[in-house]
């Protein structure tokens, strides 16, 4: 599925682009004024080139490590990094978070594109993800979308988390951000099935492993469209606690 296409979609114009940007900012806003959330290092597992979930993050975790399934979204994010003319416009988001900051000065782009020090692929069939290259538990991981795009039932889905959360040293924090009671999204013709799962089965995955919900926003879509039929999205801010 094509990175750009994707983007263009669901991220540069309405309908999508107020559920899927607006509010994923809005309540980063919400979740960071909340607590005293602040650290080194954060990683983040997204789909495809997305960095509206990080315009936020970068200023409580300074220093961001991408990581991504496939070379097609590591070069879109390395294009982005170097300001190709051919990456995504991400203008609207920087100029959303200006407002709900109340800084006109502020150079998002240009600070969030500082705080990224690596871009790493990664492989969900090894138990290393970043293998042969190991990392540190982070301070914050942020993971937008990711294991309900790869998985399509509950096992995958679990498997998959689990791995992702033992990036997560005890006390970080875990940022989730997905679309609830999906089972498809579309790019023109080209259909991507998803783990469908509600809000009840995250907010209970989470609590068994090990997990503190210290935030959670959940906007009900008003979105009606054959390209997708997720109904809510979610975001939620937990705390990994110590075993």
């Amino acid at each position: 599925m094509n990175n750009i296409d994707f983007l263009n979609t669901y991220f540069r114009s309405n309908p999508y682009r107020d559920e899927l940007v607006k509010f994923i900012l809005d309540s980063q806003f919400a979740a960071f004024n909340t607590g005293n959330f602040k650290g080194k290092s954060l990683y983040d597992l997204s789909v495809f080139s997305l960095i509206h979930q990080l315009m936020i993050a970068y200023e409580y975790y300074p220093e961001i490590t991408i990581l991504k399934v496939n070379e097609t979204s590591v070069k879109e994010m390395e294009k982005w990094l170097q300001t190709d003319a051919g990456a995504f416009d991400w203008t609207y988001a920087y100029d959303y978070v200006k407002q709900i900051k109340g800084n006109s000065d502020l150079n998002v782009e240009e600070n969030l594109k500082k705080s990224i020090k690596k871009i790493l692929k990664i492989d969900f069939q090894k138990d290393n993800l970043t293998d042969p290259v190991v990392l540190e538990q982070a301070d914050c991981v942020v993971t937008g979308w990711l294991s309900e795009k790869m998985c399509q039932e509950k096992n995958e889905y679990i498997k998959s988390f689990q791995k992702i959360i033992k990036l997560l040293k005890p006390g970080g924090l875990l940022i989730v951000i997905e679309c609830l009671n999906a089972t498809f999204f579309k790019v023109g013709e080209e259909i991507c099935y998803v783990f469908k799962h509600d809000e009840s089965f995250l907010k209970e995955y989470l609590a068994n492993e090990g997990f503190k919900i210290v935030f959670c926003k959940v906007l009900d879509s008003k979105i009606v469209s054959p390209m997708t039929d997720y109904n809510k999205i979610i975001y939620v801010a937990a705390v990994k606690e110590a075993s």
